[in-house]
């Protein structure tokens, strides 16, 4: 099923201002996507590199100021591509206090995405092979990001364990895919246990985050960036809490369930 048909069985029901029809425009040509790839390339790189230096010189200052350079950092690539974003939910990407933002990880572009759409003291929780990249390996490693090392257990147990103390501590916004990487078949995969972890450790309300129309914009197996749209929706908050370890599945099914409204479930 794809992002554009309606999936509404009479026992689902919307979100208040979301709606489960999303439609998006006819995606550009091929020609501007190879155009601006590696201007956009070179922006996303030199831009991460630009504020990983500011946070190794003035770290304090970079926190404060991270939403808004995130946010351009972000904006600057979209607006080459010519990708519009129509974002749905601004009252809950603004939320202040600690939280945990869980999105549908879709492609490479959903980096871009977060950083355009930075909630309030974002902080990334990203798979240790991204330390690898240049330029965005140094910023996440420079602004203190998690990093999650799915190769060992318990060092990731270890990692989610301080992203929870922190989003306490610091009061930030935890951006985490419950699916733990990109589908390679599309559609939404089942979820980790990670992100539930943290959300029962700290009692912090979950903000479903639904991206669609990513599919058109950037296909699957490919770099380019066709122009279109992409509409983003910030659901209400979930109150975790009243969560208990033992019902850990039960809270998944529940989140995923939220999700299943507006998004197609993994292709077999």
């Amino acid at each position: 099923m794809s992002s554009t048909q309606k999936r509404a069985p009479d026992e689902e029901k919307e979100a208040p201002g979301v709606s489960m029809e999303f439609c998006p425009p006819p995606t550009g040509g091929q020609l501007r996507s190879a155009l601006v790839l590696v201007p956009i390339i070179l922006w996303t790189l030199l831009g991460a590199t630009f504020i990983a230096l500011l946070a190794l010189i003035a770290r304090s200052w970079t926190r404060r100021r991270l939403q808004s350079m995130v946010r351009i950092w972000g904006r600057v690539p979209l607006a080459m591509a010519g990708v519009r974003v129509e974002l749905h939910g601004q009252e809950h990407l603004e939320a202040q206090g600690p939280k945990l933002f869980l999105f549908n990880h879709v492609s490479t572009l959903d980096l871009l995405l977060l950083g355009a759409h930075a909630p309030p003291s974002p902080c990334v929780a990203y798979k240790r092979e991204f330390r690898r990249i240049p330029g965005i390996g140094w910023a996440l490693i420079a602004l203190g990001m998690i990093e999650i090392d799915r190769s060992d257990a318990e060092r990731a147990i270890e990692s989610l364990t301080r992203a929870g103390e922190r989003l306490q501590a610091e009061g930030l916004t935890l951006m985490m895919s419950p699916e733990g990487t990109r589908s390679r078949r599309g559609g939404l995969q089942q979820f980790k246990k990670g992100p539930f972890h943290v959300a029962i450790a700290t009692g912090a309300p979950i903000y479903p985050v639904i991206w669609r129309g990513i599919e058109e914009v950037n296909p699957m197996g490919t770099w380019l960036i066709r122009s279109g749209g992409i509409r983003a929706d910030c659901l209400p908050p979930i109150d975790t809490s009243s969560w208990k370890t033992e019902t850990i599945e039960e809270h998944i099914a529940d989140t995923r369930a939220v999700f299943l409204r507006y998004l197609a479930p993994e292709r077999a």
